[in-house]
């Protein structure tokens, strides 16, 4: 556990220069973050113990490790008369170079768009917390005053604000018997990021010949395997015989978040604390009043807690080697000066960069892919288009990856034709709005912010430089660019545009997506070991060989990760935007 108690900031004025002159490095966020690698890398290639002075002991206890045998130290001479007398080491030992990790961290441009938080280990927990609305739990007998409950509409009718409604353990079909359990449900309004129905809790009842109030029976026992949602009468259930006046529920409820979906009313709904308390969407058909005076005076706070959730994170692997001849060296040393060893070694570096690079964005298109097809359930908006003129009604789009990998097709609008002006210049500009709309879903949804930077291929990135509202990318930039991997452009709207070289020209998807703060939901790329690297000698050739290791995991925090990234498809047909 020592390498996790550290000083922050004296691991920063410790490796901050360096990193700065040796690497090049200048973000003040990547060198906070680097800093505190470079700390753990230390400890676990250095000793395995560690003293109140932040130094290391000189030997290592080296355990036995499969297919290696023993691997320990060597020890030195006894002397001049006893020189021989020495243990020889084992060459086993797989070293973790910094100087290497280092070039790995800086070349991979993938980090620039997401979170970068270094684990002190091959394993750990990421912890997030989230803002709920409380007043009790879901399974006890304290309940929380609003839930969500994944369900369908009753007989496909909209739910109505303020009106009543009864969750049952009855079921959708059959009569009331003894025994069953009921609470009352309110509706507020639909999740914003779901769709699914927000109720207001009331009291809790049980049925023996008539319903009675029993405030002892928890959500639980109402919401079991056999739970259903039914209308009201009279101010019970209604006795269901049919499955039209019910709605199987299938899944427990669970707490409503604050930041997602803010709930009006719930710090005070009207003079008398009696108006309708409505979801996080206005429409001007409620009001939207505090409370009076001689109301507040009188009436007990209503709660609001912190969720935390814990997420087991385990380092994954990519590795790769190459080997090269005594006779490559040798000749290629000699002729033209050229040190083969460490072109090897750049270009392993280059393979792991790319790979980690393609990891993130990966993730980071499905999940923006997740969030078009989220929103386009909850709202009926997708942004997906197309520019071909002769496509005028709505089209399906091939199937993505989503964040669960499933592949996914969401409707593509037909074009919008305003008359017979249009030219490139005007279809470039429809890709300009589409991604500033993109932007504003982001900060409506994830209500964290605008997002940052975009993601897309050379076609979509040049027809954006046409834009006046592009601005390039300064020519003296210090952003590391690695052969075939991501590079920054320039930005529109307050958001980098970074090509992708290994998109094809005509993959035209484009990812509008927010890079925010350590604690905020998103990908979060959590490092353990960037580089490992180890040189053999091949028994009978006697040709060296280099293999480099990296190990890390690509975390997905928060309840909806996916409301920070937007993924739009373009349709273009036979149009050529370049």
């Amino acid at each position: 556990m020592y390498n996790m108690l550290i000083n922050e900031g004296q691991v920063y004025e410790q490796w901050a220069p360096i990193l700065e002159q040796n690497a090049g490095v200048t973000s003040d966020y990547k060198k906070k973050w680097l800093s505190k690698y470079c700390h753990y890398h230390t400890v676990n290639e250095s000793s395995n113990s560690l003293n109140e002075n932040f130094s290391y002991s000189s030997t290592q206890s080296l355990g036995t490790l499969p297919g290696m045998g023993a691997v320990r130290p060597g020890s030195a001479p006894g002397g001049p008369l006893s020189f021989y007398t020495g243990s020889q080491g084992s060459g086993d030992k797989f070293p973790s170079l910094l100087p290497l990790a280092i070039q790995v961290s800086s070349r991979t441009i993938g980090f620039d768009i997401v979170s970068v938080i270094p684990m002190s280990g091959p394993a750990g927990v990421l912890t997030y917390l989230d803002y709920v609305y409380a007043g009790g739990k879901v399974g006890g007998a304290d309940k929380p005053l609003i839930i969500s409950i994944n369900a369908d509409d009753i007989n496909a009718t909209k739910y109505v604000v303020g009106t009543h409604y009864w969750g049952t353990n009855r079921g959708a079909t059959g009569a009331f018997a003894s025994g069953d359990k009921g609470v009352e449900l309110i509706f507020v309004g639909y999740s914003r990021i779901t769709g699914y129905p927000i109720f207001r809790v009331g009291q809790t009842w049980t049925y023996t010949s008539s319903w009675a109030v029993d405030n002892t029976i928890t959500l639980a026992e109402v919401f079991d395997s056999s739970a259903a949602i039914t209308t009201d009468t009279a101010g019970v259930p209604t006795a269901v015989n049919t499955a039209t006046t019910a709605i199987a529920v299938t899944t427990k409820p669970d707490l409503v978040r604050a930041l997602e979906d803010q709930i009006q009313g719930y710090a005070g709904a009207g003079t008398y604390d009696q108006d309708n308390w409505t979801g996080s969407e206005v429409n001007g058909t409620e009001p939207v009043n505090p409370m009076g005076r001689a109301t507040g005076e009188s009436t007990y706070y209503r709660t609001m807690s912190l969720k935390a959730y814990t997420k087991f994170v385990e380092a994954e692997t990519f590795q790769v080697s190459a080997a090269v001849t005594t006779e490559q060296i040798q000749d290629l040393n000699k002729q033209y000066g050229i040190d083969v060893l460490s072109m090897i070694e750049n270009a392993l570096v280059n393979e792991i960069s790319q790979s980690i690079n393609k990891h993130i964005l990966s993730r980071s298109f499905a999940l923006g892919w997740s969030n078009n097809s989220q929103y386009y359930k909850t709202s009926g908006v997708t942004l997906n288009f197309t520019l071909d003129r002769s496509t005028l009604s709505t089209t399906a789009s091939p199937e993505f990856i989503n964040k669960i990998g499933f592949r996914e097709a969401i409707n593509v609008n037909g074009f919008a034709d305003y008359g017979d002006f249009e030219n490139l210049y005007t279809l470039q500009r429809r890709i300009m709005s589409k991604i500033i709309t993109a932007g504003s879903i982001v900060m409506q949804r994830g209500r964290r912010g605008p997002a940052n930077f975009i993601v897309t291929n050379l076609q979509i990135a040049t027809a954006l430089q046409d834009n006046a509202q592009f601005s390039f990318a300064p020519m003296n930039n210090t952003i590391n660019q690695n052969n075939g991997s991501l590079y920054p452009t320039g930005t529109v709207a307050g958001m980098t545009v970074y090509v992708d070289p290994n998109m094809s020209f005509n993959d035209t998807r484009i990812l509008v997506g927010r890079k925010g703060a350590d604690e905020e939901p998103g990908l979060k790329f959590m490092p353990y070991l960037m580089a490992e690297s180890i040189q053999t000698i091949a028994e009978g050739t006697m040709s060296p060989k280099i293999a480099v290791k990296s190990r890390y995991a690509l975390v997905e925090a928060g309840q909806w990760p996916e409301t920070q990234y937007y993924t739009i498809y373009l349709k273009t047909g036979n149009v050529s935007l370049v």
